[in-house]
């Protein structure tokens, strides 16, 4: 008698970073995710600005959470967004130190003691406050300033100084399974920006800045990732504008974004499956096709862009003229 065997199933896990990336191009993922490479030019202007914004409103929230006096809890968060943008010695680019004794070495085993160093004496996670690098002080034509970024969240604290709703958590990330078939089990994770009681639900609520205004989309893997994982329909958008001609009641907006109980079971039962099955046949093969439809978004070029312009044999001395291998992606990470 022939024993039949079952192979064994497929355990995904994965966030709207690494689900947005597979969708968009195979080379782009296993570049950024697979191989972990980051440009030496570090984040764009609008990330890194943007990132600022988001750490400043971090720490603000989390005061805010422990009932630490407003007025307190945004010192402390602008105090920190200094930080932020002069950048941490002992969190950038750190990395553990372990106190090897010779016989580990032989036997290939180690237990870290007191001697190992662990974390960054700073208190920070690493990286945590790398500093800005490509944001000047003042704002240009194709920039803007870490100092306008200020200004802006002092103009969003003021707007929102009667703000009724009140914040239960903040930069939490959640997990769960999300589809399970004979051949594949998905668990999502989530980094929600914060969750709050608006009296009418609780509901996740994801910050975006930008420069310009913009229709805000429901076709998001994220709001749509978030709205299941908090067994909501609905996703709220903190929209946070750098424009310098609006009032802020026109470049401060929370926007619900809605979503039916079908469409969320669409993209739980047929969209997410597909890509991450996908994503299997991508491993398996060891091949990650090239995607030229998004070569350019509404970001500018795609980071790897000169990588796929250059002859296959030319790449690797690409990736290490212009990229270096940064921390293994963790999904929902910055």
């Amino acid at each position: 008698m022939t024993d039949i065997l079952i192979p064994s199933k497929k355990n995904i896990i994965i966030d709207a970073s690494v689900l947005s990336s597979l969708m968009s191009c195979g080379t782009l993922t296993d570049l950024r995710y697979n191989h972990n490479f980051i440009s030496l030019d570090g984040k764009s202007n609008s990330l890194e600005v943007g990132s600022l914004v988001h750490k400043v409103l971090e720490v603000y929230h989390k005061n805010m959470v422990n009932k630490i006096k407003r007025s307190d809890a945004i010192s402390n968060a602008f105090l920190m967004g200094d930080t932020y943008i002069r950048g941490c010695s002992y969190c950038t680019d750190f990395e553990p130190i372990h106190d090897i004794l010779e016989m580990e070495k032989i036997l290939n085993d180690h237990i870290c003691l007191d001697k190992c160093i662990l974390k960054p004496k700073c208190g920070h996670s690493p990286n945590e406050y790398p500093g800005l690098s490509n944001t000047p002080q003042e704002s240009d034509r194709s920039k803007t300033g870490w100092k306008w970024a200020l200004t802006t969240l002092e103009q969003y604290f003021d707007y929102y100084k009667n703000d009724s709703w009140v914040t239960l958590e903040v930069e939490v990330v959640k997990k769960e399974i999300l589809y399970e078939d004979d051949d594949i089990r998905i668990m999502w994770k989530a980094k929600l920006d914060r969750t709050v009681d608006t009296n009418q639900g609780i509901f996740p609520v994801d910050v975006k800045t930008m420069k310009v205004r913009r229709d805000t989309v429901s076709l998001n893997n994220q709001f749509i990732g978030q709205c299941l994982i908090m067994k909501t329909r609905n996703v709220i958008i903190d929209k946070i504008g750098f424009q310098t001609t609006l009032e802020p009641k026109d470049k401060f907006l929370r926007t619900v974004v809605p979503y039916s109980a079908d469409r969320l079971l669409e993209w739980q039962s047929i969209t997410l499956p597909y890509w991450c099955k996908m994503y299997v046949m991508y491993y398996e093969t060891g091949y990650w096709p090239q995607n030229f439809t998004h070569c350019e978004n509404k970001f500018g070029m795609c980071t790897f862009k000169g990588i796929c312009e250059s002859d296959r044999g030319m790449r690797e001395e690409e990736l290490k003229l212009h990229f270096k291998v940064g921390q293994a992606w963790e999904p929902s990470d910055d």
